[in-house]
């Protein structure tokens, strides 16, 4: 997506955070068990053989960048300073949580899958597709089939969201913002690997990037372009695979009532009939991920070319 000059500062009025009074507890406690479980691998990794390690921190890397999510909408607390506090933690090193949170608000605001409108829309426009190589087109359907999107599109996505970042980089504050993303990734680093002496590439390939991956799985038919009906679909999955995602795989929920907290969704999506809704829109998954997998192994998710014209 091309990223104008006021695209990437001009987010005046938008906001899909909660307005509360309470602290939600279940999310706390749920963030310190993560944390728990993370100092206790990474402090003790020397115990813990790499096979098992491995699947731990991928799957950890997934449930923080979900977390990442929960907090960017103003959750577990009140104090959006807390919320954002926690969010800057630079665990994953390599994405600013203020940049997260605004271009995410961007796309709950934007006319959802326009790849002008929606920054987390993949697809492309048909002059865009026009433009592209024999060779470029094959690369696009890979990267929207379930082995592509998995394996590949952290390797693609990372990059091309620092470059889009680059074009931001006219802005102080968005200096700024990169400037505090660097020196705590930098401090981080140099604690986990330099002193902790955790090995580097396990950490980068599982964590960051095999949490990445857990991440474009989730989101990898979460929307359609449709004429009619949601645009948001929805993935049932059992109780492993819908605290990694915090329930975001109901996204149609999600997007219906984006202020409710990951636990509130399951009653919500109930009462609004959303398994419904999502078969009749951007599609229902009822065999969870695996079904996700199963479809598109080999054939791509719906066609690359933005179908519906510009509003």
């Amino acid at each position: 997506m091309a990223r104008s000059r006021n695209a990437c500062v001009s987010s005046a009025g938008m906001s899909t955070e909660s307005r509360r009074r309470t602290v939600e507890w279940p999310t706390v406690a749920l963030l310190a068990s993560f944390a728990a479980a993370w100092l206790a691998l990474v402090l003790g990794h020397e115990s813990v053989p790499w096979w098992a390690a491995a699947p731990a921190m991928v799957y950890m890397g997934g449930l923080w960048m979900s977390f990442g999510h929960e907090l960017l909408h103003g959750h577990p607390t009140r104090w959006n300073w807390v919320n954002g506090a926690v969010g800057w933690l630079p665990l994953s090193m390599w994405l600013p949580f203020s940049r997260y949170k605004y271009w995410h608000v961007v796309h709950h605001f934007a006319d959802l899958t326009d790849p002008i409108e929606d920054p987390e829309s993949f697809y492309v426009t048909p002059s865009d597709w026009e433009r592209r190589t024999r060779l470029g087109r094959a690369w696009t359907l890979l990267l929207r089939t379930a082995p592509g999107r998995v394996l590949l599109g952290p390797w693609r996505a990372i990059p091309r969201f620092w470059l889009g970042e680059v074009r931001c980089l006219g802005e102080r504050r968005i200096v700024s913002q990169w400037l505090v993303q660097v020196v705590l990734a930098v401090s981080f680093g140099w604690w986990i690997f330099g002193i902790v002496g955790y090995p580097w590439l396990e950490y980068v390939l599982c964590f960051v990037i095999g949490g990445s991956s857990c991440t474009h799985l989730r989101s990898f038919v979460e929307h359609q372009a449709v004429a009619s009906g949601t645009r948001s679909a929805v993935v049932k999955a059992g109780p492993v695979m819908s605290l990694l995602f915090l329930n975001n795989n109901l996204h149609h929920t999600h997007h219906a009532q984006p202020d409710l907290a990951w636990y509130r969704l399951p009653a919500a999506h109930r009462r609004l009939g959303s398994d419904a809704l999502a078969a009749d829109g951007a599609g229902f998954y009822p065999g969870g991920y695996l079904q996700v997998i199963r479809t598109y192994f080999f054939r791509p998710f719906h066609q690359p070319v933005h179908p519906l014209p510009r509003p």
